[in-house]
């Protein structure tokens, strides 16, 4: 097994060299008459912490060969963040320093002239932290303008110093201050200031303090550490180098000051986006790693020894992107889910394959809503690797010259799936799902075989569940299910049938020559997710957002129709009295089809007992494992309608005889054999009749739309 540590790295290899070796040098060469702030930006992972490593490593490595000494110091603040102010670990971290390099000192012998400056600059730094202890201690006894000063806040807006002036007032009113207390607060605070510019400037020696991780403290933390450091950038000789990510401190910045920000004042003295602009005098963003050297130093060092992981190595990189901590992250999920793989393996039973643990894990880490989405629905990865795969061999044939235009991919008009289609996904997921041929270990070209079924998308994501889970738990920001409004996605889904003739019904019977309208028709059948969105429950037996919503009467798929049509801002097409149900002429809403117009949408042009192979077009008795399936899985007919055979039988609006009471369906089912599914097959039943073969698809009149 491969593991990956995440740890820093003490040389370059992604790259960074250039920009370390600059930084290094603007650091030994500034002069100024405060402090020098340099930010390195950057977001989770991409290698901060090894670039800030690194530079200090130089600056230690090589303070002979400078003009003037440079002393480094290194703080984590993520280390104390449970503390209450993290200032004071801060300086504690500082003094500890300062008090290394002054024992080393002492160890030598050396009492030479840079001695004696250390140790006068040590005498005063060692008061800072007992003098800001009674500073934040008075933060909570003392009024908001101590607070202020004791906070080190020097950038406070207008309100927040108006606000000060009547906290003082009252506070000098009602007896809970007296001036006696106030100067002695002032005392501390301006003679420590005094007492350190002092020591700073005889001192003459330059302080490079690096702060780490700032970005891994909570948002408002990392701010209140910024406010606290504000009185060490008037002093001449240090030099601060803070990686970070500038949306953390934005985040922190409108937690600190939120009063400000939900009253929506506008003299505001600084926005959340300058704020790091005011302390920081040269901002670096973090440059994206080198792909060639991320890929040799870190992906094909890492996974030599996980030989069935290598032909992926392309794809992983062109999937993950430069971020080395992902990668590492990624080797070790791939590393452990193999071992695994292999440990369970059972004679006789098919083994995992290499490319489909690849595969499942890339989704998780690049698609984590998605990787949860296939749990519940696993028939979606199916669905979107067909169309993923019918588009590549589009654009592959309009490449060739086969084909003009530009390919289109096919979406469902399932916005759980569909959404996975969009332009800023439909890159890496296809790059994800490719079938691709693969030079193997052996030298053999290997072709990927992808997801044959959902049992087998169940089976991988049962087999990883226990390396992504935490992963894809913690990478919760990616993408959310974002449904059309109902009118929109109804509207989406509905197929426009031309009209024309027919010979309606079949050979066991008489067939008519019937004349349909044009109409519009649903490519699916009413589905569970859209059943409970307009009616507020699911009476369905098989359960599944995409599946048919079953089990619903006559009467219920009326009563839908007309809350579905009022929801989406249309005109009822029935009037309910009781069981008395009256078809509205002139309206605009969803409706049932009729028992002509279901026929003739599911023959779109043929005259035969059905419209394809049966076992490739309908769930039914023999392919059912007796229960409804999502629907769309299967092949529509030449009109682009799924389902029209087999999985639930749907109502009609025609009485099954003039002057009975029963309601036609059509279709048949999946507990019916092929003769149940046929394109001229009827039943009926009661109107209010409900069983777990029975559901209903919608059409609407197209000549009265809107």
């Amino acid at each position: 097994m491969v593991v990956v540590p995440d740890d820093f790295a003490d040389q370059d290899r992604i790259g960074y060299q250039v920009y370390i070796e600059a930084l290094a040098e603007m650091i030994h060469t500034v002069k100024s008459k405060g402090s020098f702030t340099i930010g390195v930006y950057g977001q989770w992972g991409h290698g901060k912490t090894s670039m800030l490593r690194q530079i200090k490593k130089m600056l230690d490595d090589e303070p002979q060969k400078k003009a003037r000494r440079v002393l480094t110091i290194w703080f984590n603040p993520w280390q104390f963040s449970s503390d209450e102010h993290l200032i004071i670990p801060f300086f504690h971290t500082l003094i500890a320093g300062l008090k290394r390099t002054k024992e080393e000192l002492e160890e030598k012998n050396i009492a030479n002239d840079f001695y004696k400056k250390i140790d006068v600059f040590f005498k005063k730094l060692v008061r800072v932290p007992v003098a800001l202890a009674y500073g934040l201690e008075g933060e909570i006894k003392i009024p908001l303008f101590l607070k202020t000063k004791f906070s080190f806040q020097k950038i406070i807006d207008e309100s927040r110093r108006a606000e000060t002036e009547i906290d003082e007032k009252e506070a000098k009113k009602e007896g809970l201050i007296d001036n006696e207390s106030i100067e002695q607060y002032e005392s501390l605070y301006y003679n420590l200031l005094q007492d350190l510019q002092t020591a700073a400037e005889a001192f003459d020696t330059k302080i490079v303090v690096f702060i780490d991780d700032l970005d891994r403290c909570l948002p408002e933390k990392a701010v209140q550490l910024l406010e606290g450091l504000k009185i060490l950038l008037d002093l001449s000789n240090f030099v601060f180098v803070i990686g970070v990510a500038r949306e953390v401190i934005e985040r922190g910045i409108r937690v600190r000051y939120k009063e400000l920000y939900l009253a929506d004042r506008d003299d505001i003295p600084f926005m959340e986006q300058d704020y790091l602009d005011k302390i920081i005098q040269f901002p670096i963003a973090l440059p994206p790693a080198d792909p060639e050297l991320l890929k040799n130093h870190i992906l094909e060092d890492q996974m030599k020894e996980l030989i069935a992981a290598k032909p992926f190595i392309n794809t992983i990189m062109g999937v993950l992107g430069n971020n080395p901590r992902t990668i590492k992250r990624f080797i070790n999920v791939i590393s452990f889910s193999l071992w695994v793989a292999d440990s369970k393996q059972e004679p006789g039973v098919t083994p995992f394959l290499p490319e489909l643990l690849i595969k499942m894990s890339l989704i998780a880490f690049l698609f984590p809503a998605l990787y949860r989405q296939l749990g519940e629905s696993p028939h979606h990865l199916i669905r979107l690797q067909k169309i993923l795969w019918e588009f590549d061999r589009d654009t592959q044939k309009r490449a060739e010259g086969e084909e003009g235009g530009s390919p289109e991919i096919g979406k469902t008009k399932i916005p759980k799936i569909d959404q996975w289609l969009e332009e800023d996904r439909l890159t890496s997921l296809n790059e994800i799902l490719r079938c691709e041929e693969r030079e193997q270990p052996e030298g053999e070209m290997l072709r990927d075989r992808g997801f044959k079924d959902e049992e087998e998308v169940k089976r991988y994501i049962f087999m990883l569940a226990p390396a992504l889970t935490p992963e894809t738990e913690s990478r919760e920001a990616s993408y959310e299910v974002k449904s059309p409004p109902l009118r929109q996605e109804m509207e989406g889904r509905m197929r426009r049938i031309k009209g024309g003739k027919f010979p309606m019904g079949d050979d066991e019977g008489d067939k008519l020559k019937i004349t349909v309208e044009a109409f519009e028709m649903d490519i699916y059948p009413v589905t569970q997710s859209i059943y409970q969105l307009v009616m507020g429950k699911n009476p369905s037996s098989f359960k599944g957002d995409d599946q048919p919503v079953e089990s619903v009467s006559w009467f219920h798929a009326i009563e839908f129709c007309n809350r579905l049509s009022g929801q989406a801002g249309l005109g009822p097409v029935y009037k309910i009295d009781g069981k008395n149900v009256e078809w509205i002429e002139d309206t605009t809403g969803f409706r049932l089809p009729t028992e002509a117009e279901w026929e003739y949408a599911c023959r779109a042009g043929t005259t035969g007992d059905r419209y394809g192979d049966l076992d490739k077009i309908a769930w039914y008795r023999n392919n059912s494992a007796d229960t409804t399936h999502s629907v769309g899985q299967l092949e529509p007919n030449a009109w682009g309608l799924y389902d029209m055979l087999g999985n639930v039988w749907e109502w009609c609006w025609d009485l099954y005889k003039e002057g009975g009471a029963n309601r036609v369906h059509r279709g048949g089912s999946w507990g019916d054999g092929a003769h149940g599914c046929r394109s001229a097959i009827r039943n009926a039943y009661s109107p209010d009749y409900r069983l777990d073969v029975i559901g209903f698809r919608l059409s609407r009149s197209v000549s009265l739309g809107p």
